[in-house]
């Protein structure tokens, strides 16, 4: 087997390991006990009945994307470029596996995870100062399917499909989650990859609703305050926390998908 193939393989399973012991022993700072002391008197403000809106929001544009927004979605990036990008890498880890090659796959969805980083952070300021919170869901998360989109095109998936589509919630869940959950949510993706056997049967429905409470729950807050004139501006920030949360996680995921099926047929 390629001696690079195997370092890459093993850098990405310590990088994997890394993120989960991150997130399992992270220690509070005192700025952080701070954070919490003031989320906590604002979490005292926020309506009850918040929570469940955000979640219902955000399950309803899943579904309408996945229905009706792909094909809108795909316009705001050129797919085929990066097919085409895709199988020129690709064809040069098959010929010859080097840390070059490797690396190589992974800069094409860097790329985009910068510009999407950047639109998310205007998006969300910008429509905070107007005073506008929950209504701007479906504008975030198109944009955080764009960068799910492009990182599964840049190895070669087609995030068409439904199976794909669960992987993406999936993921979406797993990227979101900290401390012990991390593990749990990540285990999900894992089955669906086929790197862990299978524990529990879930619906699409079900898939969406996992997906969409925890970006309600990750957000919550920020939206609560997103939802105020000025003040608003600062519910922006948390848009490009939470795409990058996700497409950092979803990037590490799909290079080890790719890796284990090239290791398989080295």
């Amino acid at each position: 087997m390629s001696t690079a193939l195997e370092k890459e393989w093993k850098r990405l399973l310590a990088k994997e390991e890394k993120m989960f012991s991150s997130a399992e022993n992270r220690k509070e700072t005192k700025l952080d006990e701070k954070i919490k002391e003031l989320t906590g008197k604002i979490e005292e403000k926020i309506p009850e009945k918040l929570s469940a809106t955000l979640d219902a929001a955000f399950y309803k544009a899943f579904l309408m994307i996945f229905e009706k927004g792909t094909g809108v979605i795909e316009k705001t990036f050129k797919g085929d470029e990066l097919q085409l990008e895709f199988q020129v890498n690709d064809f040069r880890v098959d010929k010859k596996p080097t840390k070059r090659s490797l690396r190589k796959l992974e800069a094409v969805g860097k790329k985009s995870k910068l510009l999407n980083s950047a639109v998310t952070t205007v998006e969300g300021i910008g429509l905070g100062v107007l005073g506008v919170g929950i209504p701007d869901i479906p504008v975030f998360l198109s944009m955080l399917l764009k960068g799910m989109y492009e990182t599964a095109a840049s190895y070669g998936y087609d995030y068409n499909k439904k199976e794909e589509q669960i992987l993406i919630l999936r993921m979406i869940a797993a990227g979101l989650a900290d401390g012990a959950e991390k593990r749990k949510a990540d285990r999900l993706v894992e089955e669906w990859l086929g790197f862990a056997s299978a524990t529990e049967a879930l619906t699409f429905e079900d898939e969406v609703k996992r997906a969409s409470a925890a970006l309600s729950n990750a957000m919550l807050m920020a939206k609560f305050i997103q939802g105020l004139p000025v003040v608003g501006a600062a519910g922006g920030v948390s848009n490009p926390v939470v795409y990058q949360k996700v497409s950092q996680y979803a990037a590490l995921k799909y290079k080890k998908r790719y890796l284990a099926a090239k290791r398989q047929n080295v």
